[in-house]
């Protein structure tokens, strides 16, 4: 016999119902859960773990090492090189992304012929697929590309310089890739932001006389804060990740002066076959990742 207390329509009933519009919504909540949280507790249990595909144990049965990954990782060089060099990318790609984007969007405010096709043509590069884009880069900077022969035609003389194998040189056209690519998105959104600023302010700056530099750099870019923090933390999520362009171009070479997190990563995983010692070096890309976007995002809690 059913409980008086918890009869349905009862008030104790109503209290611990679930709301419709949760109920809704609560299978893909727990769908990305479940994507999000299985694989981060596989990758915890892994680096407390020397577990290797080619041993013959199945992974849930792999011997604790504990925390000796993390202290292997502290001292391993070649972890911290590719991990401060990943931080350098993304602050170069995403500086440069960012002031070409604001350079294109301000041309782009006003109306003028052939402007809707200018944007069109603008965005083509981020539809193309991103080995095909690293493809073209390898292309264009190979000893006897086209990059050599215009710098043979301006020097008059016969130019031929191994851009990719040189340590000095090979990580500008990795970067020059990513930054090709991927700038469009940053246009699109800067620019975005641009069109849905209130016109009110910048007309009356106009008309008490403020020049164009003051109303951008005292006016719209304020205005534009909240929509260039969201852009900047995007790119710099997206551009931390970065791989295509390094194992197309250089595959981490030559040596390692080319090798980012993710490039350090693949070649632990599946060249080395060391599982649990790249799950130790994921935890701490994501809590380094982590660090960073929160502290790319509090302008705007402070915004919000």
């Amino acid at each position: 016999m059913r409980e008086r207390g918890f009869r349905p329509g009862s008030d104790v009933a109503r209290r611990f119902a679930i709301p419709f519009n949760v109920r809704l919504v609560l299978p893909a909540q727990l769908t990305m859960l479940a994507v999000v949280l299985v694989p981060t507790l596989i990758a915890i249990w892994l680096s407390l773990t020397d577990w290797q595909p080619t041993s013959g144990v199945p992974w849930y049965q792999s011997e604790l090492i504990w925390f000796w990954n993390f202290n292997d990782l502290w001292f391993d060089d070649r972890f911290t090189a590719a991990l401060i060099r990943t931080i350098i990318v993304v602050a170069v790609c995403v500086a440069a992304e960012l002031g070409i984007a604001l350079s294109l969007a301000l041309l782009f405010l006003d109306e003028w012929p052939w402007r809707k096709l200018a944007v069109s043509v603008i965005i083509l590069p981020m539809m193309i697929v991103p080995v095909d884009a690293a493809n073209a880069f390898f292309m264009l900077f190979n000893e006897r590309g086209p990059i050599n022969h215009v710098i043979s035609l301006l020097l008059g003389r016969r130019f031929e310089f191994s851009w990719l194998s040189d340590a000095d040189w090979a990580m500008a056209p990795i970067m020059l890739a990513e930054i090709w690519q991927w700038t469009p998105l940053m246009f699109l959104l800067v620019l975005t932001g641009f069109m849905n600023l209130p016109r009110n302010q910048v007309r009356a700056a106009i008309v008490l006389g403020a020049s164009p530099a003051r109303i951008f750099f005292r006016i719209m870019l304020p205005l534009l804060a909240p929509v260039i923090t969201l852009a900047v933390l995007i790119r710099a999520i997206e551009t931390f990740k970065i791989f295509d362009p390094v194992y197309i171009l250089t595959r981490g070479g030559p040596g390692a002066s080319t090798e980012t997190i993710s490039m350090f990563m693949y070649n632990g995983a599946f060249v080395y076959f060391r599982m649990g010692y790249v799950a130790a070096a994921a935890l701490i890309v994501l809590v380094v990742v982590t660090a960073i976007c929160m502290a790319l995002a509090r302008p705007l809690q402070r915004h919000g």
